[in-house]
C-alpha cells in the first residue's frame, strides 16, 4: 500500500519565524468540514484499473496524489465536496481560485527563494512582490466570491474567513507596507549603462533611453517575404549574476530605501498562513481535476455529479453512459469513437459476471465501471451521462499478472495467494474486479475452483464484477447479474464493445470466428474425412 499523508497535514512553521498573520479561526477546508474518515488505495488496483494514468494527468502535486489515494468512507463529506465541484463550474469562481492558487504557489516559491539566499536583493525584492501578489490575491478572492455567492458550504466558509482575514491588523499592516514599499522603489528612475566591459549605475539624466531605437532598429527584420515574422516568447529564466549585481548598484544608489526592504522582508519572510497556504493546494486539487475534465469533454466525454447512495449494505447501482477515462485520455484526433456503456444493478444483485467474445471490451467495460466508483469515493464527478450507486470503498482488483521469474510460487499459486489479500482488504461495501480468476489452470479447474469461492464473496457482502470466459459458472450462481458483449447483426465476428443484460450467449461467436476461418466442427471433418 502506498503510504499518504492526512489530508490535513500540511508542512509546519517555526513560530519564531511567523509573521502571525492567520485570523482565528483556520480556514475551512474544502476536502471536509472536518477530518475526513480514508481509506488508503493499493496500489496494485490502481494499476490494474488504470487510474494510476489518471492520477498522473489530474494531480499535478505531492499534496494533490496523496489527496487521490485516499477515497472517503462517509457520503457527506463526498456531497461536501460535490458542492465545492459543482460551485467551480462558475466560470467567475473558477478564474478568481485559478488566480488564488496560482499567488499561492507563486508566494511558496517566492520563500523558498528568499530562503536560499543566492542573490539576496534580489530574492528581497521578489518576496516584496510576492507579498504584494498575495495580498490582492486575497482581496480579489474574497471579492469574487462575495459577488458569486458559492452555494457550497467550503467555499461559503472561505468566503468569510478571507472577509475577516482582510480585517486583521497585521494583515493590513502587511498589504499596505508591502504596497508603500513597491511604489517607493518605482518611484525615481535610474540609468543602467554598459561601456567598455562595465556595467555602472547612476541617478537618471533624463536621456533618452535605447529601447526605442533598438526596437526601431530590428522591426525591418519583422516582415520576410510579407510575412511577419513569429518572434518567440522569451523562456523563464533564473536571475543571472550580472543582473544580480545591476540590483546591487541600485541598492547603493538608494540605501535607505533597500534597507527598509530588507527589514520588511526580514520580519515577513514567511507571511504565507499554512492554512491558505493549504487552500491553494486544495484547490490545485480541484482545479486540476478540471482543466483535463474540461479537455476531455471538448472531445464528447460527458461529465455528471454521481448520487452516493446512504448506507453500505445495499443499494441499486445505475450508470448511464458510462466510459474508460484512461482510455479517454489516450484517445487523439482520428481515433475510434469511445463506446459509452450502461449498467444496472437491482439491490439484491451483488454479483455481475460479464462475458462476451474475446476482444469484445470485457475488461475494458469492468474497468470503467470501478474507475467511476473511485471518483466517486473522492467526491468527484464522474465520466458517465448518470450515475447512481452506493458508496463502494475499497475497490480492489484481481487481474491476471505476467510471469515473474523470482516468484517462488507457480502461477495457480500466486493467483491464490493474491486473491487472499483482496478478501482480506474486503469488507461489505467493497467493489471487487475480478477478471479471469484461475486462468492459470485448465477451465474445468477455474470453474471448480470459482464456485468454491463465490460463497465467500457472498458472505462478505461486498459487490462483484467478474469477467469471466466461464458461461457455467454464470448460470450456477442463483440471483446473479450476467451482461454479455454484443456483436454485429451482420457479421457475429465483429464485436460492437456494447453491453447487454442477457443470460451468455453461448459459444456462438466462437462458432462464427471459427467457420470465417474455415476452422467448424464441419470443415474439419471433411479435411479430416
Amino acid at each position: 500500500m502506498r503510504s499518504a499523508t492526512q489530508l490535513t497535514d500540511f508542512p509546519t512553521r517555526d513560530p519564531a519565524r511567523s509573521s502571525e498573520l492567520a485570523a482565528p479561526p483556520v480556514c475551512p477546508s474544502l476536502l471536509a468540514p472536518g477530518v475526513p474518515a480514508t481509506t488508503t488505495a493499493i496500489e496494485r488496483s490502481l494499476h490494474d484499473l488504470h487510474l494510476d494514468e489518471v492520477i498522473s494527468a489530474m494531480a499535478p502535486g505531492g499534496f494533490q496524489q496523496d489527496v487521490w489515494h485516499r477515497p472517503v468512507t462517509d457520503v457527506s463529506v463526498i456531497e461536501y465536496r460535490q458542492d465545492v465541484v459543482d460551485d467551480l463550474r462558475t466560470p467567475a469562481i473558477r478564474r478568481a481560485a485559478e488566480h488564488f492558487e496560482a499567488a499561492m504557489s507563486s508566494a511558496r516559491n517566492s520563500i523558498t527563494a528568499k530562503r536560499a539566499g543566492h542573490y539576496p536583493v534580489p530574492a528581497e525584492l521578489n518576496l516584496l512582490e510576492a507579498i504584494a501578489r498575495f495580498c490582492t490575491a486575497v482581496t480579489g478572492f474574497a471579492q469574487a466570491l462575495s459577488e458569486a455567492h458559492p452555494k457550497s458550504a467550503g467555499l461559503s466558509g472561505v468566503c468569510g474567513h478571507l472577509r475577516d482575514y482582510q480585517a486583521v491588523s497585521a494583515f493590513q499592516d502587511l498589504a499596505r507596507g508591502s504596497a508603500d514599499l513597491l511604489t517607493e522603489l518605482r518611484g525615481p528612475a535610474v540609468e543602467l549603462g554598459l561601456q567598455a566591459g562595465t556595467v555602472w549605475v547612476d541617478v537618471d539624466s533624463g536621456r533618452a533611453g535605447w529601447a526605442g531605437e533598438i526596437a526601431a532598429f530590428f522591426s525591418r527584420f519583422e516582415m520576410v517575404d510579407g510575412a511577419r515574422t513569429v518572434v518567440p516568447a522569451r523562456p523563464r529564466r533564473y536571475l543571472n549574476h550580472v543582473e544580480a549585481q545591476a540590483i546591487g548598484l541600485v541598492a547603493e544608489l538608494r540605501p535607505e530605501t533597500f534597507a527598509r526592504v530588507h527589514r520588511f522582508a526580514a520580519v515577513h519572510e514567511d507571511f504565507l498562513p499554512a492554512d491558505l497556504e493549504r487552500l491553494g493546494e486544495e484547490l490545485r486539487f480541484f482545479l486540476g481535476f478540471w482543466k483535463v475534465a474540461d479537455q476531455l469533454a471538448a472531445q464528447g466525454v460527458e461529465w455528471c455529479r454521481p448520487r452516493v447512495l446512504v448506507g453500505t449494505a445495499g443499494g441499486r447501482l445505475s450508470v448511464e453512459g458510462v466510459v474508460d477515462l484512461a482510455l479517454a485520455l489516450r484517445s487523439r484526433p482520428g481515433d475510434p469513437a469511445l463506446v459509452p456503456n450502461d449498467l444496472a444493478l437491482s439491490r439484491g444483485e451483488r454479483i455481475a459476471f460479464v462475458t462476451g467474445p474475446n476482444q469484445g471490451g470485457k475488461t475494458t467495460f469492468a474497468r470503467a465501471i470501478a474507475q467511476l466508483a473511485y471518483l466517486a469515493s473522492l467526491g468527484l464527478p464522474v465520466p458517465a451521462r448518470t450515475a447512481t450507486l452506493p458508496l463502494l470503498n475499497p475497490v480492489l482488483t484481481h487481474f491476471p499478472q505476467p510471469d515473474d521469474p523470482e516468484n517462488q510460487h507457480g502461477g495457480l499459486a500466486d493467483e491464490i495467494a493474491r486473491l487472499h489479500e483482496v478478501m482480506v482488504a474486503a469488507t461489505g461495501s467493497a467493489l471487487l474486479v475480478l477478471n479471469e480468476l484461475f486462468s492459470a489452470t485448465s477451465a474445468e479447474d477455474a470453474l471448480e475452483l470459482s464456485q468454491v469461492v463465490v460463497p465467500e464473496f457472498t458472505a462478505v457482502g461486498c459487490r462483484v464484477l467478474w469477467v469471466t470466459f466461464l458461461e457455467d459458472l454464470v448460470t450456477s450462481v442463483p440471483g446473479a447479474a450476467s451482461l454479455v458483449g454484443q456483436v454485429a447483426a451482420d457479421d457475429p465476428t465483429r464485436p460492437t464493445f456494447r453491453f447487454r443484460h442477457q443470460p451468455p450467449a453461448g459459444r456462438s461467436h466462437a462458432a462464427a470466428l471459427a467457420t470465417r476461418h474455415g476452422l467448424s466442427s464441419e470443415d474439419l471433418a471433411r479435411r479430416l474425412g
